[in-house]
């Protein structure tokens, strides 16, 4: 017969094993850890549904988990502040993952999946940036709200609907209207088909002769050789007229005061008050000659610089380009003889 007191160890044995078993599986499952953390807070409007407990993760890899979440909308702000964040998480993660985690870290909630359970994850930052301090305070991006999205989409179809209930007769009038309006363009197309098509044989004949006429002008007014060979013999001839004119003024005032010391000594005063006339029509005639030139070589300036309209006809070559591009207008869309947008 077996001894009662081996019986109670062996018992005793047994039930610290399964203890043992048990505390294990819970450490296992549960992810404690035994590594010393460091604290670190942030901040959010609206976490969603995850709890105090859950981990912390770096890449997928658990470095910690969330110790406590505490409601903050009580708390007022300081002076030239903004409204502080409604909730707080307190995070304690394990120290030996600190270098990992930047000053430019963000953290977010996630899930794993669609329906898995939610987790902080944290993006780690740059390595240009110094490690996050203990106990320091940083903002969290919120979740998306599903609810809110729902709700509002959800108010945005009611309202809709609505509308379209309220509104009915007007948006039947309206189709209505449309149809017609469309029924009606199409019998005008098709009772006025014949007429259109040769329309559109007029716009584009009128086309072509218009690419014609620019070709032609260009050609006569622009690139014609002669155009610029007068232009060039005008040019040369004010610009002797104007040189030699004030030589030749200066000559006929010498002129001019010669005859009339010559007119006061000589002959009758009825010849000297013709002679004086004389003078004084060659005066006239070289002013207005003088005149004439300046003229001249402002109109030739006027047509070199392309102003005005026999500027324009000589010198714009854009004139050209304007009138080509009105005609191949006109022969893609014919429809602008008779329609006024």
């Amino acid at each position: 017969m077996a001894n009662p007191r081996s019986i109670e160890v062996k018992v005793g044995l047994l039930i610290l094993i399964a203890i043992g078993i048990l505390t294990g599986f819970i450490v296992l499952m549960g992810g404690m850890s035994f590594q010393p953390t460091y604290r670190i807070f942030v901040d959010f409007d609206n976490p969603g549904g995850i709890q105090s407990g859950s981990p912390v993760r770096i890449a997928g890899i658990t470095v910690g988990k969330i110790k406590e979440i505490q409601f903050r909308g009580g708390v007022e702000p300081q002076a030239n502040e903004q409204r502080p964040a409604l909730v707080r998480m307190t995070l304690a993660i394990e120290t030996r993952h600190q270098e990992a985690v930047r000053e430019n870290a963000v953290f977010y909630v996630t899930s794993q999946g669609v329906l898995g359970e939610q987790f902080l994850a944290i993006d780690p930052g740059t390595r240009d940036r110094p490690a996050l301090a203990e106990n320091a305070i940083v903002r969290g991006l919120d979740p998306p709200r599903l609810d809110l999205l729902l709700a509002e989409g959800y108010e945005l179809l009611h309202t809709t609907i609505s509308a379209l209930r309220d509104n009915r007769a007007q948006i039947e009038e309206t189709f209505k209207g449309l149809h017609s309006t469309l029924t009606s363009t199409g019998e005008f197309f098709d009772k006025n088909r014949d007429r259109l098509n040769r329309i559109a044989e007029n716009v584009e004949t009128i086309t072509i002769e218009t690419n014609e006429l620019v070709r032609a002008a260009r050609t006569r007014y622009v690139d014609d050789p002669q155009v610029n060979r007068i232009i060039n013999n005008i040019d040369h001839a004010s610009s002797a007229i104007a040189r030699d004119s004030e030589p030749l003024l200066r000559d006929a005032r010498t002129t001019m005061a010669n005859v009339n010391r010559l007119s006061s000594t000589v002959g009758s005063p009825e010849e000297q008050r013709k002679i004086k006339q004389t003078i004084q029509d060659v005066s006239e005639i070289a002013s207005r000659a003088k005149a004439a030139v300046a003229d001249a070589q402002a109109v030739v300036a006027h047509i070199r610089t392309g102003k005005g309209t026999m500027g324009a006809l000589v010198m714009d070559e854009q004139l050209f380009d304007d009138l080509q591009e009105m005609a191949r207008d006109l022969k893609h869309n014919p429809w602008k003889f008779f329609w006024r947008e």
